[in-house]
């Protein structure tokens, strides 16, 4: 494995690790957003279900790739929210 992996996979479980202390302390009415796609995934499921195999291929791919886009960035934008505040922090004289 080399380093570019290795700081890959830290800032990915640095994500999770982040999203999940987030969801835990979140406000009330965010929850319940939470809760909401929970219900509309069970729905999601049904309506699919109901789709010939083709067209539900094609949503389940679209739904996959959409969040596999969103989750790139999330690491990006991860990532240069740290370089941002290195930039700052240098501007300041910090560093």
């Amino acid at each position: 494995m080399d380093k570019k992996e290795i700081y890959e996979m830290v800032i990915q479980e640095m994500t999770e690790h982040a999203l999940m202390r987030r969801r835990e302390s979140c406000e009330e009415e965010e929850q319940k957003l939470y809760q909401e796609i929970g219900v509309l995934s069970e729905q999601k499921r049904d309506v699919l279900a109901k789709l010939s195999t083709e067209a539900r291929q094609v949503i389940d791919d679209y739904i996959t790739k959409t969040n596999l886009i969103a989750q790139h960035e999330c690491e990006y934008l991860y990532v240069q929210g740290a370089r941002d505040c290195v930039e700052l922090l240098k501007k300041l004289g910090v560093l």
